[in-house]
């Protein structure tokens, strides 16, 4: 199959999905993963939109189990059609949502995963406690990055608190 025909199908189940979409929710079809958690969207009014997901860090790319966050998203959500549950814009104009498939929360399934950090300085919705359960479970059953003993959080990873332990994703 074609993007193209692949594109054309997107878009007929988005806007077949947004019929059944809440008001206050937004239907998408997710074009493209950047990372774990970043992804471009095509909306029903055909806008392409970044979307960062809500409540979660995942890895940076060049971090253990950044590319595995990122095949994560992409099996989960990656030409599929989404429903977007909006929380804010960032600083950088990307639309910060949670985003669901058939009912499936991403976030929830990148943390329970191994392959996420609740990102307590963002999350601050009643989900959060749910997630925060879910990531203390993958990191009691050592699940993803937990198995590492030498992991770093990405928003330290982003600021250069990097171990110099040899470690190079190329």
């Amino acid at each position: 199959m074609r993007l193209s025909s692949l594109f054309v199908l997107g878009l007929f189940f988005t806007l077949a999905v947004g019929a059944a979409s809440p008001s206050w929710a937004v239907s998408a079809f997710v074009l493209w993963v950047t990372d774990g958690d970043t992804v471009t969207v095509i909306d029903s009014d055909f806008h392409l939109q970044r979307v960062r997901v809500y409540g979660i860090d995942c890895p940076e790319s060049d971090q253990p189990y950044g590319f595995t966050a990122r095949l994560q998203t992409a099996w989960e959500v990656w030409v599929r059609p989404v429903t977007l549950i909006p929380h804010e814009t960032d600083r950088y104009g990307r639309l910060v949502a949670r985003i669901q498939r058939d009912g499936r929360d991403l976030s929830a399934s990148l943390i329970a995963s191994g392959l996420a950090w609740v990102y307590d300085a963002y999350c601050t919705q009643e989900v959060c406690r749910r997630w925060k359960r879910l990531e203390t479970e993958a990191r009691r059953k050592a699940r993803g990055l937990w198995s590492d003993p030498g992991r770093v959080p990405p928003w330290d990873w982003r600021r250069g608190k990097r171990p110099d332990n040899g470690w190079r994703l190329w």
